[in-house]
């Protein structure tokens, strides 16, 4: 029993890690609160959705095409509004990410309806067995997929030199001018690399997970609560915030009941943040 609630919680958390690394990385780099992370991955999982539907791709082929969209989506977005507002108010910033994710909402909602909806002929299903325990290979996937990308983004900010751009602007945005980096080009990359890691995990998740439009509103506040707990700007913090969460939200719902799943997150977030108050990794 141990066994099936640490594995199922690690890979129900893994989604929420990928969301978090994507408000991290936005907010370790512009210092903004992006209110629309939930629907980008929202999109993401409408296009896995039409991919499907229209030529029967499956969620894992289409990944790139998810990604690859909300890249460009993400990087019209910060063009034409983030930009513009970044030397503002806190507060101006923050109700302009809010008022796109009603935006982004609504027009889901007059597009596509309200229905629930899943994506049919999966590649990979059935289950296996790790360490005695059932596992359902249509969440080990997305669990898979999502490590892989958590750690080759990873490495693009840490080992790269567009990445080292981007970290070197979120440490001091003018001694990063004056050494020749372009702040502007580093903050568009991260707000559509954030957009983009963010749609893959909506792409993904439509393995095991219903397509709607306000399905992005519990991950998206699942994904800060992860940021908070692993530090924010920490992506390495984001990723074990999303994976603690999981835990504890399948390990209550097993062993007490499904109602103290929030109960039981929400409580181990004010533990974590009562200990460390800039979360674990927190700089």
């Amino acid at each position: 029993m141990f066994t099936q609630i640490l594995i199922e919680g690690i890979i129900n958390g893994s989604i929420i890690a990928l969301v978090a690394i994507g408000v991290s990385l936005i907010w370790g780099v512009m210092n903004i609160l992006n209110f629309a992370q939930g629907e980008f991955l929202m999109i993401g999982m409408y296009v896995a959705f039409f991919m499907n539907k229209l030529f029967g791709w499956d969620p894992i082929a289409t990944l790139p095409v998810a990604a690859s969209t909300l890249f460009v989506i993400g990087y019209l977005i910060y063009k034409s509004m983030i930009s513009r507002v970044l030397k503002g108010p806190m507060l101006s910033q923050r109700l302009l990410t809010f008022g796109l994710s009603m935006v982004l909402l609504n027009l889901a909602l007059m597009l596509f309806g309200g229905e629930y909806r899943t994506v049919s002929n999966l590649m990979f299903t059935g289950t296996t067995t790790i360490l005695g325990a059932k596992v359902s290979i249509a969440k080990l996937v997305p669990f898979v997929t999502c490590i892989i990308l958590a750690v080759a983004l990873w490495l693009f900010v840490n080992k790269t030199r567009v990445g080292k751009a981007i970290k070197a602007t979120s440490m001091n945005r003018d001694a990063a001018s004056l050494v020749g980096i372009d702040s502007e080009r580093s903050f568009a990359l991260a707000f559509a690399l954030s957009a983009a890691v963010t749609g893959a995990a909506g792409c993904i998740l439509t393995y095991y997970y219903y397509v709607f439009p306000g399905v992005g509103q519990t991950f998206q506040l699942f994904g800060f609560i992860a940021v908070a707990m692993g530090g924010f700007g920490s992506i390495i913090g984001a990723l074990l915030g999303g994976i603690i969460m999981g835990i504890v939200d399948t390990s209550a719902g097993v062993m007490v009941s499904p109602a103290f799943k929030y109960l039981a997150v929400c409580i181990s977030y004010v533990v974590i943040v009562s200990v460390r108050p800039k979360g674990l990794f927190g700089r």
